[in-house]
């Protein structure tokens, strides 16, 4: 079936598009206002685009009735934020920040975490959270009126130590396992895992259409 995005409505855009792209990593953004009032929001349009500069993206869409979230307006107004990354100690307190909390409540009092103060930027992360990215504003691209992206430029990332093995200073990937959001009300776990490595181009002439079928290393 061959999709036509001029065809399609906004709403059926958005289910087939977030349907196709998976899995995509959960940010829980804790970000806050000119008041100091900490909100934290869960959003699926989400990754790491640079490493030089250190960038991360948050695709921020507008209320159901056309209004500008609080995680946007907060952002533009402080010019800092922070992404949380979600594993199953804090699964329950992302579905909590998910529902449409008024401006003046923040999600905090209800989601059962903790808020620590951050090293470089002045919005708290969450504890609980098994890596933080601290951020502060790059650029806000305008798509349209109902959708933005946020660009930020990582400062510093927090990982928990019991993640990281000390002598390659790399994650141990057993011990890391992120929420992927799927679709809908679907999400799901890391699956199994495999290490290949990149094949030379010695070992492409030499396997030809075989290439593909390395054996896992």
């Amino acid at each position: 079936m061959d999709l036509l995005l001029e065809d399609l409505s906004k709403q059926e855009r958005y289910k087939f598009l977030s349907a196709v792209v998976i899995p995509r990593p959960v940010a829980l953004v804790t970000s806050k206002d000119r008041n100091g009032l900490c909100n934290a929001a869960p959003y699926s349009f989400f990754n790491v685009f640079s490493e030089d500069p250190a960038i991360a993206i948050l695709g921020i869409g507008a209320k159901s009735d056309g209004s500008i979230k609080d995680t946007l307006q907060n952002i533009r107004d402080v010019k800092q934020f922070v992404i949380n990354m979600v594993d199953k100690s804090i699964i329950g307190a992302m579905h909590i920040a998910s529902a449409d909390f008024p401006s003046n409540e923040s999600e905090i009092d209800y989601a059962g975490v903790t808020l620590v103060d951050s090293k470089t930027v002045n919005v708290q992360r969450i504890a609980q959270a098994p890596a933080s990215l601290e951020c502060e504003l790059f650029q806000i691209i305008e798509l349209s009126e109902r959708r933005s992206l946020v660009l930020g430029k990582i400062k510093s990332i927090y990982i928990q130590d019991e993640l990281i093995d000390p002598a390659t200073k790399r994650i141990i990937p057993e011990k890391y396992s992120p929420i992927a959001r799927l679709f809908g009300d679907y999400y799901a776990w890391l699956g199994d895992r495999y290490t290949k490595a990149i094949p030379t181009m010695e070992q492409i002439h030499e396997l030809g259409l075989k290439a593909g079928d390395i054996e896992k290393n």
